[in-house]
């Protein structure tokens, strides 16, 4: 996971930076540690997508996937700093209305 993302706390909000694009192994890992994440008490997550130029199917369902995990957990997952290819992605798949998507974090932190 080295090198894909950062995680850090910010007024009781796991705040999770991906850096770089996400591969299928890299999703993987990325599911798992959120997961594991979600499993540790943190309730409420935001996930910067600003450094991610695309995605496909399968970042979408990882992220569905842990989305649920987290609502089952009594939390939240939104996303932000979309870029506007990615988020056209998002809203053909229909996973806009699934995952809220903020533009800033700033507006996530204050919504999440």
């Amino acid at each position: 996971m080295q090198g894909i993302l950062t995680v850090r706390e910010e007024d009781n909000v796991t705040v999770v930076e991906l850096l770089s694009q996400l591969d299928r192994l890299s999703v993987l890992s990325m599911k798992n540690q959120l997961t594991e994440l979600a499993s540790k008490r943190h309730k409420k997550f935001i996930l910067n997508f600003g450094n991610i130029d695309h995605l496909n199917s399968t970042v979408i369902g990882a992220l569905v996937g842990v989305r649920d995990t987290v609502k089952k957990r009594g939390g939240d997952l939104v996303l932000c700093c979309v870029k506007p290819a990615v988020r056209r992605t998002f809203d053909l798949i229909g996973a806009s209305k699934v995952i809220r998507i903020y533009d800033t974090e700033k507006e996530a932190l204050e919504n999440v």
